[in-house]
Formats: C-alpha cells, structure tokens, sequence
C-alpha cells in the first residue's frame, strides 16, 4: 500500500487560487514574534497573526501538490505560486477569525470522525504517527486542520446561501464556446485472452505459456473454437466470462503494449501475442470508434456541476476580497523582498 501523506488542507482554499492580494501597509522587516521559530522571517500579519516564511513555503507545496506541477513548475514554484499561497493563508485566517465573531464552533463529533478516517488510509496506527512525525507533526495538528475545515466550510455555506443554478441556457452557451473539453479520442473495442506468468518464471515455463497462447490463437483462426469459447480460460476472471470483452477504450487507458496492439490491427482480426510484465496476451478488435464531439446531453451533468463549482469559488473569492479590505493587514516581507530570497532557488 502507497504510504499516505499528511498535510493541512484549507477547505476550498488550498486548491483555489484566490483573487489577487489586497494587502497594504507598512513595510519594513521586524523582529519575530514572540512563539516564531528563529530564522522563520515574518511575512505578512493579519490581524496581528503572523504568516511567517515556512507557512507560505509549506502551502506553495501544498498547491504545487494539488496542481501537480510539473518539474519545470516545480523549478520556480516558490516565485509562480507565492502569491496564491500568501492569499490561500490570508483567506484562512480571515474565515477563521469570522467563524470566532460568529460563535460559529465545529462539532466534536465530525473532527473525531475526520481524524478518524484519516487513520484508516493507513494499515496501522504507528504507521500513521509515523507518517505525523515525518512531517513533524502531532496529532492535535491534524485534528485542528479539521476543526478549521469544518468552520471554513460553516462559514462559505452562509456566502453561497442564494446562489443560483446554473440554466439550461448556460450550460448550451459553455458547451458551444469550448468545443475543446468536449472532443472524445479515437476508441477501440476489444476482446482479450490472458495467461499469467507467474514472478520469476524461468525463460522455459514463459516460452510454455506462450506456445499455448499461441496455439489458442491458432485454434481461432482455423475456426475450431470461437474467441468468446477461448475466452472463458482467461486468466482475467473480470471478463473471463463475458468473452474477454475489454469494451471500449482510448490511447492511455491501458498498458502500452495492449494499446500498441490493439490500435494496430484491424476490426474482426486478432492481434498478434502481446508480453507485458503481468504475462501474455491475445486481442480480438471488434471495432473502432471515430474521434467525435461528445454529444450535450451526455456531458450535461459535468457541466453544470463546473459552473456551479465556479459560481461558488467566484462568492468565496469576493467574500474574502471583502474581509480583506476591513481586515487590518501589515506587510512585513515585501514582495520584491521575498522574490530576492527565493529566486534563486
């Protein structure tokens, strides 16, 4: 099993970059605040909260995880993505500070379950607390990640109280205007036979495997067994008993070898033996589905679940933009100041 990771995730802020800062104010470094590590510079304050260097720095890894950069964003990405991260903390303690005013308070019983579901991507709990002290993290950490979730999530359901649907005709509109989200590939329909070789078999027991592969192939081909017969040996029990039908699939979506073989040959005939590293092979294409525009109605659905989504990341932005211009917020790190630090990087 994948080990897991451990971060703080801000609910429908770490992966949102929010609107464009509004911090002004005074510049010029000071000293640390009292409780902040030495060499962890401030960068902004918040209501007297301080977001200091390492914070903006985990976030920035936070987002670049999220977006999965790619290693060339990963390159530059304590410059590319310095601001969303310095807004995403700034939002968080906005919200934060507005659930207090509020007397908004996260219910007990949904951070145990939170924490506990947390635990259960893990085989053990010492793997888990091992996983917390790699990042030098405690358990309260995670459980006051989740506390602040809930009352972020507390807080935005007031803001998107109102917020409409998305229409028919929106929906159309988004549709017509990006052709682009909507081009399904070229697809290929299949049917397979497959023979496990087992790990660490010898160059004797493969070459058996595939001598009877081989000769089922040719069973199929002089028509003394149909591939839907063959088929029910299959060492794939997911569609053994369905004639070794695959269904339909596009470029990417399988092992690269099948995929070669399987584009490569013509609807009715069989591919020839295919290895991977899970065994061998046998493909019959049964046909070829065009490159076309996925029709409205089937993408219907998705669409209208994006605009909405969107709807409500453009309410969070615009609630935050105006927290900020009440919010006493004092910069501490100028921008060109951080870019000094960390272009180099």
């Amino acid at each position: 099993m994948r080990r897991q990771s451990i971060v703080v995730i801000l609910a429908l802020l770490a992966s949102l970059p929010l609107a464009g800062s509004a911090v002004k104010a005074n510049q010029g470094a000071k000293p640390a605040a009292p409780g902040i590590a030495a060499g962890d510079a401030v960068v902004v304050r918040v209501l007297g909260a301080s977001i200091t260097e390492k914070q903006v720095l985990a976030t920035i890894n936070q987002i670049a995880r999220t977006q999965q950069a790619t290693p060339q964003q990963l390159q530059t990405k304590d410059i590319d993505f310095f601001k969303d991260a310095l807004d995403t903390l700034i939002g968080a303690i906005l919200l934060r500070n507005e659930a207090k005013e509020r007397n908004i308070k996260a219910d007990q019983v949904k951070i145990d379950e939170g924490l506990r579901s947390m635990k259960e991507k893990f085989p053990t709990e010492a793997q888990f607390l091992q996983a917390l002290q790699q990042q030098n993290l405690k358990e309260e950490d995670v459980r006051r990640s989740i506390e602040d979730n809930l009352l972020y999530q507390q807080v935005l359901e007031a803001v998107f109280v109102g917020l409409p649907v998305a229409t028919d005709a929106e929906i159309k509109k988004f549709y017509d205007e990006n052709p682009r989200f909507f081009n399904e590939p070229e697809q290929v329909h299949a049917s397979h036979i497959f023979l496990r070789v087992e790990p660490g078999a010898t160059p004797v027991r493969k070459a058996e495997i595939r001598a009877k592969l081989e000769a089922i192939r040719a069973d199929i081909e002089s028509k003394k067994i149909t591939f839907a017969e063959a088929a029910k040996n299959s060492e794939d029990k997911s569609t053994a008993q369905n004639g070794g039908d695959m269904g339909f699939f596009k470029r990417d979506d399988r092992i690269p070898a099948i995929e070669a073989a399987a584009f490569a040959a013509k609807p009715g005939t069989l591919t020839p033996v295919v290895e991977t590293e899970y065994g061998y092979h046998l493909m019959q294409v049964i046909e070829f589905k065009a490159p076309e525009k996925a029709p409205l109605e089937k993408v219907r659905p998705d669409i209208k679940a994006f605009l909405e989504r969107k709807a409500r990341q453009d309410a969070t932005r615009k609630h935050i933009d105006e927290l900020k211009g009440q919010a006493k917020i004092e910069v501490v790190m100028s921008d060109a100041e951080w870019y000094k630090r960390h272009s180099g990087k």
